[in-house]
């Protein structure tokens, strides 16, 4: 702990040097800051103290590219050593949606690094608000058309690890196995539709032999609060690969295959949600396989992204977990598809 303390109190040096001329406010804020720090011995003294917080948050204001630099590398070392009060997010997260907003490549891309640190952290959004907050903020960077590539591939890469992070933590906080069915990091599309769904048949009859003997069924109605917002989630995701608006992340449009992406990872990857909780089992039965059913119906011929391959070989593969990892449950979706 005397490390990190040693850089942050470094970083407030750096902070005070470079608002010297145009900045008084906050080179006098960031000298107080270092006198506070050095009367405190851990993390958790920083998360019940605002004023170190608020230095960082005060750089980031003035919207200079060094400061805000700055700031937004200490606010990811701050929410990294649990350094700040969950009750800060909310004022964060705003600061963010305006740093993503600023036309310089360098800042959008240390907006989406603390997007994802947030999320990899203690510090992760625990209601609606906040977590549509976060997530819309990556989407929009997407979907920008001044968005450079590199944000783009980056937003894309952010908004993905973040959908792989709140399904794990649905999975804990749903008490559900998980090392055994898929869960973890998002993976890049390399294996073919077989190694991938035999690899889940394996999961799927590994959860199956779970089931206690002469128990009628393991699904459940009621979730936790994390399973709510993995809902909420999941319900946008697939009004967004429907050609849909997204009202909880209120994002009025992305790509359809990027969200029909995201979808067929969720399917190969957390079957032990749509086995086990009726509300997600819901979703799969009314939402998502409506939506692939219409999409086979498809003219492969039609113009824009409905006929390009990549998105019917999403769609392929889709059903091809459904048929593979669901069918037990969804007779009749799954003879419909196949």
């Amino acid at each position: 702990m005397a490390a990190f303390m040693t850089v942050l109190e470094s970083d407030l040096r750096a902070l005070s040097a470079e608002a010297r001329r145009r900045y008084p406010a906050v080179k006098d804020a960031a000298e107080h800051a270092i006198l506070k720090l050095r009367s405190m011995a851990s993390p958790d003294e920083i998360a019940h103290n605002e004023d170190i917080l608020r230095i960082f948050l005060m750089a980031c204001e003035v919207k200079n590219v060094k400061l805000s630099v700055i700031g937004l590398s200490c606010l990811q070392k701050l929410i990294s050593h649990d350094a700040i009060a969950p009750s800060a997010l909310k004022e964060i997260l705003f600061t963010l949606k305006e740093h993503g907003e600023m036309a310089d490549e360098s800042i959008q891309l240390k907006t989406l690094q603390t997007i994802l640190v947030i999320f990899q952290s203690r510090l992760r959004p625990d209601n609606e608000e906040n977590m549509a907050h976060a997530l819309a903020i990556c989407l929009r960077l997407l979907e920008n058309n001044r968005s450079s590539d590199s944000v783009r591939n980056t937003a894309a890469a952010t908004f993905r690890q973040a959908v792989a992070l709140i399904f794990d933590h649905v999975v804990c906080a749903e008490s559900l196995p998980a090392g055994k069915f898929g869960s973890g990091g998002y993976v890049s599309r390399t294996n073919s539709v077989t190694s991938d769904v035999s690899r889940n048949i394996k999961r799927l009859e590994l959860l199956e032999l779970e089931v206690v003997s002469g128990e009628p069924s393991l699904m459940r109605e009621t979730l936790t609060k994390p399973g709510k917002l993995g809902l909420c989630l999941l319900e946008d995701l697939t009004t967004l690969a429907a050609g849909g608006s997204a009202i909880w992340l209120r994002v009025g449009s992305i790509q359809r295959s990027f969200a029909l992406d995201l979808l067929e990872f969720l399917l190969s990857n957390y079957v032990v949600l749509f086995r086990t909780l009726i509300p997600f089992e819901q979703v799969l039965r009314h939402q998502i396989c409506s939506l692939l059913m219409t999409s086979l119906r498809t003219n492969s011929e039609i113009e824009g992204e409905l006929g390009e391959p990549y998105f019917r070989r999403l769609v392929l593969r889709s059903v091809a977990h459904i048929i593979r990892l669901y069918s037990s449950s969804l007779t009749t979706e799954s003879e419909v598809s196949s």
